[in-house]
């Protein structure tokens, strides 16, 4: 999953850009910023990128920035390797 925040030129592509995150069945939230004209949402990698790409087809997109959301199950399996073992109790 990651985190996109998207900065549009004005409030009609913003309101374009979020009418087309609502409609996505891939945005899993999704939250606008109308005086900044900044839209973010949060998205598999893939149908994320693809979406920003489409409005960035558009016209009008000013700045977007990407982050990786990491869970915390994701940190535990990424690092359990170098965890000791904790014994059971019996």
């Amino acid at each position: 999953m990651k985190i996109y925040a998207l900065h549009l030129a004005s409030r009609p592509l913003l309101e374009r850009a979020f009418q087309r995150l609502l409609d996505s069945p891939h945005v899993v939230s999704c939250t606008v910023e109308p005086v900044l004209d900044r839209v973010r949402f949060l998205a598999d990698r893939r149908a994320g990128d693809r979406i920003v790409e489409a409005i960035y087809q558009e016209g009008g997109l000013v700045w977007c920035s990407r982050h990786e959301l990491v869970l915390p199950d994701d940190l535990w399996a990424s690092d359990r390797a170098s965890r000791p073992a904790v014994p059971t109790p019996v």
